[in-house]
């Protein structure tokens, strides 16, 4: 059995927590969040469920939406979040993001801006989320929305291709908009989600008369 040394690091789910030496130095072998400063890629800082390498910059909190999946987020005091979306694997929307996140860095470099990459873990394996932050500085928070606007409208990012066939098959989605018609306005999966989200059963006796030509 390890010792406890250690303490859980603030910003983690075992702050304050006595922890035994084994588990905090493996802590970071499966983070709930990677951490990069500005461009540089070979200074990496992690956090785990007891260790927090980024010197209080970053907190982490896990978000359960059941008993056995969830997703952590990152909270910040020092940055402020400008952009955060999800990595979905194998999805079109996956190099979009990609031509997005490198022109960002490459014009946030330009501009000198204090910025920090976060990628955040969750329990599925195809998903994980895209933050960047920047520094606590009313300029520099105004440049970076402005540089993301821009870069927005260089990738075609409102393109709705990249936010359907997500959650539904694309043409269940289109059958969803022409079964409801203009009662509701339906463009991507989320809309769809939150819809069945506040109607619940509602939307099915909405589905099922539209579907008999009520």
């Amino acid at each position: 059995p390890g010792e406890s040394p250690y303490n859980g690091d603030p910003g983690t789910a075992y702050e304050g927590q006595p922890i035994c030496d084994t588990c905090y130095d493996e802590d970071t072998c499966d983070p709930a969040a990677t951490i990069y400063y500005g461009k540089d890629n070979e200074e990496i800082s992690l956090i785990g469920s007891c260790r927090n390498e980024t010197e209080g910059d970053f907190s982490v909190k896990w978000h359960s939406t059941d008993p056995w999946r969830g997703y952590h987020e990152c909270e910040s005091d020092e940055y402020v979040k400008v952009f955060t979306d999800a990595i979905l694997s194998g999805h079109e929307s996956e190099e979009m993001l990609k031509k997005l996140y490198d022109r960002v860095l490459e014009r946030f470099d330009e501009e000198d801006i204090d910025f920090a990459r976060v990628f955040c873990r969750s329990s599925n394996v195809f998903f994980t989320s895209l933050e960047i932050w920047v520094k606590r500085d009313f300029v520099q928070i105004l440049k970076a929305h402005a540089i993301i606007a821009e870069a927005k409208g260089e990738v075609d990012y409102a393109n709705p291709l990249y936010s359907t066939g997500i959650l539904f098959p694309r043409e269940n989605l289109e059958k969803f908009k022409k079964l409801l018609g203009k009662r509701c306005e339906i463009t991507t999966d989320k809309d769809l989600a939150d819809l069945a989200a506040e109607k619940g059963s509602d939307l099915l006796a909405e589905i099922v008369e539209a579907a008999k030509g009520g």
